[in-house]
C-alpha cells in the first residue's frame, strides 16, 4: 500500500477502542471499573479513555483518587530538559491536565478505602505503588497497571526517542496479591517518533494501552472466572519497583537535541526535490525465503513503469489456463489514489500493455487472489470505504463483479486469507495509530466471517501487517508480514504458522527480508511468487 502516517487525536468514542460496534451492545451485568489516580489530576489520555469506556453500556466507571505525595511532584527537571520537554507537549500533551475532566468522584486517605467501593476491576494509573500494599480483595478480579517504555522514567519514552530506538512499547500488568509481582497481561511494540517532539511519540503507545485495557475490561464482563482461569496460566513476572522518576540531565538534554538537530538536517538533505516513490522487481523463480541460511535475493530486476504511472507497489503473481500475470496497485501520475491495474508476464520476464481492472473513488490496493469452488476471487484493500469487499472474477483478470463486503464500518487493511482443514482464515490489521492483527474465521469465503477467539498476548509492529500470500513450503505454513518499525513499510518478517484451528493461533517469525536487495532502499514490504517468477516491492528517493 502507498501511504502517509498522519497523526491524529486521542480517541472520542469508543469505536476507536474496540474494532467491531457489536461488542459496545454485550449483554450481561455492567462490570464496575475503578479508575484510581494521584491527587485529583486528570491527564488528558485518560480522560479521553474514561469518556470512551463511558460509551460502553456494560461498563460502570468509577474514578478513586489517592491523596498521597507523587514522586514527580516533588522533583523539577533540570533547565534545557524542561525547556525541550515543555516545547514537546506545547505541540501535542496526553499528559496535562485535562481542561474540562471531572472532578474524581471519590476521595481516599488510605488504599483500604478502595474496597468499599466494590469494583470488578481496578484500573491504577497512580503513581504510589507501594509493593507492601496488599492488593488482594481490593477488587473482584484484580489490579491492571500500565509501564510505558523500557524504564517508566519521568518523561515517557525519552530514552526511546532520545537513542533512536525503532520501536516504543507499552505494557499492561495484572495483580492479584501485590504490586511486586505481575502477569504480563498485553504488549503492544509501535514504531518511535524520532523527532524533536518526545511526547508525539506517546500517542501510539497510549492508543494502544487504551485499545487493550478496554478488551480486558469487556473479557471480565464476559466472564470474570474464565479470565482469571486464562491469566493464571501466564508466568509470573517479578517486578521492581517503579523505576526512579528521573529527569534526563542538561547533558543528556543537550545530546538530545544536538542529535535531533543533525538528524533534520540530514533528511532536509537528502530528501531535497526528492519524494519516496514505490517500485516493483521480479525474477525467475529461486530460493525460498523461508530459510534465512539459503536465502538470496539477488537477480532482481526493476519493471518499467507504464506510461503515466508514478508508483507501483503491492505486487501479487497468479497462473492461469498456462499464463503468468502480475497485478499490482498503481498510483498515475499528479493522483493520489490507488487503482488496481495488471499486465501479462512473458516467459521472458517482460510484460505487455497494463490495464486497470479495478477503479473506485477512494483509494485501492493489495490485490490479494483467492481460488475458491473452481472460481477466482479478489480481496483487495478498501479500507477507505471503511469496509472489506470480495469480488469474484467473471472473466480473470479483467472482469469483475462485486460479491459480498463480510465486513462493515471498520477500516481494516491487506486482509489475506488461508484454507485449512475445511475452513477459512482470514488475517486483517486495523489501521494506524495502533496496527493490530485480527483473525476471522468461516466455513465460505463469501461469509459471514467470525471474530476468531484468539487475542495475541503481545502486539508489535515488526510482525503484524500482512505482506503477500500466505503458502505452504515442505509442509509448513508460513506468512509474510511487513517490519513496520523503523518505518512503514520497512522490512518483511517471515513467520511460520504452527497453530491454526477454531481456537487456537500460534506462529513464530523464521527469516527477516531488510531492505538490502537493491541500493539506495528505503524500505520493502510485499512478497509472492508463482512456479515460475518472484515479485518484490521497494522504495526509495527520487525526483
Amino acid at each position: 500500500m502507498i501511504s502517509h502516517a498522519l497523526m491524529i487525536p486521542l480517541p472520542e468514542d469508543a469505536a476507536v477502542l474496540l474494532p467491531f460496534r457489536d461488542a459496545l451492545s454485550n449483554s450481561g451485568k455492567p462490570l464496575r471499573v475503578g479508575v484510581v489516580l494521584d491527587g485529583g489530576r486528570l491527564p488528558r489520555w485518560v480522560d479521553a479513555f474514561i469518556t470512551c469506556l463511558r460509551q460502553i453500556p456494560v461498563i460502570e466507571v468509577q474514578l478513586l483518587t489517592l491523596n498521597f505525595r507523587t514522586l514527580t511532584e516533588s522533583k523539577r527537571p533540570p533547565w534545557l530538559t524542561d525547556r525541550i520537554y515543555s516545547a514537546s507537549r506545547a505541540r501535542f500533551d496526553p499528559f496535562e491536565q485535562a481542561d474540562n475532566g471531572e472532578t474524581c468522584s471519590v476521595i481516599l486517605e488510605s488504599v483500604d478505602a478502595i474496597r468499599a467501593a466494590d469494583c470488578g476491576v481496578i484500573l491504577w494509573f497512580a503513581e504510589y505503588q507501594d509493593p507492601a500494599v496488599e492488593l488482594r480483595s481490593l477488587a473482584k478480579h484484580g489490579v491492571f497497571t500500565i509501564r510505558l517504555g523500557d524504564r517508566n522514567r519521568a518523561i515517557p519514552f525519552w530514552d526511546e526517542v532520545a537513542n533512536s530506538q525503532p520501536t516504543s512499547t507499552a505494557a499492561i500488568f495484572w495483580h492479584d496479591s501485590t504490586f511486586a509481582q505481575g502477569r504480563a497481561v498485553g504488549r503492544a511494540e509501535t514504531s518511535t517518533s524520532q523527532g524533536f517532539f518526545i511526547t508525539v511519540n506517546a500517542e501510539q503507545p497510549l492508543i494502544a494501552t487504551m485499545r487493550m485495557l478496554a478488551e480486558l475490561c469487556l473479557e471480565i464482563q464476559r466472564g470474570g472466572a474464565q479470565f482469571e482461569e486464562r491469566v493464571r496460566g501466564l508466568p509470573t513476572q517479578r517486578l521492581a519497583e517503579a523505576a526512579p522518576h528521573d529527569y534526563p540531565s542538561n547533558f543528556e538534554a543537550a545530546q538530545f537535541a544536538m542529535k535531533k538537530l543533525m538528524r533534520s538536517a540530514y533528511l532536509r538533505w537528502i530528501t531535497h526535490g526528492k519524494k519516496g516513490k514505490w517500485f516493483v522487481a521480479m525474477r525467475s523463480r529461486s530460493e525460498s525465503i523461508t530459510d534465512p541460511a539459503r536465502m538470496d535475493l539477488t537477480g532482481f530486476q526493476e519493471l518499467p513503469l507504464p506510461k503515466g504511472v508514478a508508483e507501483m507497489a503491492d505486487p501479487f503473481l497468479w497462473e492461469a489456463d498456462g499464463r503468468q500475470y502480475l497485478l499490482f496497485e498503481e498510483m498515475a501520475v499528479g493522483q493520489s489514489r490507488g487503482r488496481l491495474a495488471c499486465v501479462e508476464v512473458l516467459r521472458n520476464g517482460s510484460c505487455p500493455e497494463m490495464k486497470i481492472i479495478l477503479e473506485r473513488p477512494y483509494h485501492l490496493s493489495y490485490p490479494c487472489v483467492v481460488p475458491w469452488n473452481g472460481d477466482l476471487f479478489l480481496l483487495p484493500e478498501t479500507s477507505d470505504a471503511k469496509r472489506v469487499d470480495l469480488y469474484r472474477f467473471t472473466r480473470f483478470p479483467w472482469e469483475l463483479e462485486l460479491v459480498s463486503s463480510p465486513i462493515e464500518g471498520v477500516a481494516l487493511v491487506d486482509t489475506t486469507p488461508v484454507f485449512v482443514e475445511d475452513r477459512w482464515y482470514f488475517f486483517t490489521n486495523t489501521l494506524e495509530p495502533f496496527m493490530e492483527t485480527l483473525l476471522f474465521s468461516a466455513t465460505q469465503l463469501e461469509g459471514p466471517w467470525n471474530l476468531h477467539p484468539y487475542k495475541p498476548e503481545s502486539t508489535s509492529v515488526r510482525s503484524c501487517r500482512s505482506a503477500g500470500q500466505i503458502f505452504w513450503r515442505d509442509g509448513r505454513l508460513f506468512r509474510p508480514t511487513q517490519d513496520c518499525s523503523v518505518r512503514y513499510g520497512y522490512a518483511i518478517t517471515v513467520n511460520e504458522v504452527t497453530k491454526l484451528t477454531p481456537h487456537e493461533f500460534e506462529e513464530r517469525p523464521v527469516s527477516h527480508i531488510p531492505p538490502s536487495w537493491m541500493p539506495g532502499l528505503l524500505g520493502t514490504h510485499t512478497w509472492n511468487e508463482s512456479s515460475s517468477f518472484q515479485v518484490i516491492d521497494g522504495i526509495r528517493y527520487s525526483p
